[in-house]
């Protein structure tokens, strides 16, 4: 349903105005139309919820209020983005003649707006429903590994309408990086007591930053030669190629600590027999 709702052909060229603090915002429709195709999931994982009865429904619904849990968790869950994606940065410039540039506020605004929309929604889905319920038959690791699959498929037409360098490899590439967020991202969740708060608060910064980055390096390019800027082959392949090394080791190192628990209680909160 996502998929349709994403394939569904829509004028670019259409826009929303929005003010935002005092700042005009052009925001597509294409981009409305993608953050409707993010917020399905969890609206299809609360229907489902509440088809197996109120207990169920009720449960996915009190990780909401989980906000209640140690500080170091909302600290991470800033601090590893920021702390991959800094280290990213550092890499491309240290090691390509790349330049970075502070790129518009309408970058860091649009990312703003979807970031209300797409984690919250995603993170009922994939975390508060679907890993729940596979920690049941499988251990974490491997629940979070199943998800991080079927999330890299899912993403597939988002990615076909938003990145126009996509290539095979780096569909690979980028894929490999989501499942390994995917772990990342189990790790955290249960780290915090299933707090969604905080996995929530990681994925909008995960999107943030990773947005800003690659602004930062596109509009540093702009300051260069055009013969010297053809010739660098940073690109976001570059970027994508470097975070999802860094992200791939961390993964490895949390999914150690998540491989041998499987979950003590049931989906709906009770024992698990």
């Amino acid at each position: 349903m996502s998929w349709a709702i994403w394939l569904w052909p829509v004028d670019a060229k259409r826009f929303i105005y929005v003010n935002l603090l005092g700042l005009q915002v052009n925001w597509p429709l294409l981009n409305l139309k993608l953050i409707a195709g993010n917020c399905l999931p969890g609206v299809l994982a609360l229907i489902w919820a509440r088809s197996e009865g109120k207990l169920q429904f009720w449960d996915i619904l009190s990780t909401l209020l989980r906000w209640k849990t140690a500080p170091k968790w909302y600290f991470l869950a800033i601090a590893i983005p920021f702390g991959i994606f800094t280290a990213t940065l550092c890499v491309v410039l240290v090691t390509l003649p790349a330049r970075a540039a502070m790129p518009p506020m309408s970058v860091l605004t649009l990312s703003l707006i979807s970031a209300f929309g797409g984690p919250l929604w995603e993170e009922i889905a994939w975390r508060a429903f679907a890993l729940r319920k596979l920690q049941i038959r499988y251990s974490s690791l491997t629940s979070s590994l199943m998800i991080g699959a079927f999330w890299a498929v899912w993403h597939i037409p988002i990615w076909i309408q938003t990145l126009n360098y996509l290539t095979v490899p780096l569909l690979l590439l980028i894929s490999v990086n989501l499942i390994a967020w995917s772990v990342i991202f189990a790790f955290v969740y249960g780290g915090s007591g299933q707090s969604l708060p905080v996995v929530i608060l990681l994925h909008a910064a995960y999107l943030i930053i990773q947005n800003e980055l690659i602004a930062a390096l596109a509009y540093g390019q702009l300051s260069l030669p055009k013969e010297v800027a053809e010739q660098i082959a940073y690109g976001p392949q570059t970027v994508l190629l470097v975070a999802m090394v860094l992200s791939a080791c961390l993964a490895v190192i949390l999914g150690k600590r998540l491989a041998p628990h499987k979950a003590r209680f049931s989906y709906d909160g009770g024992p698990h027999l």
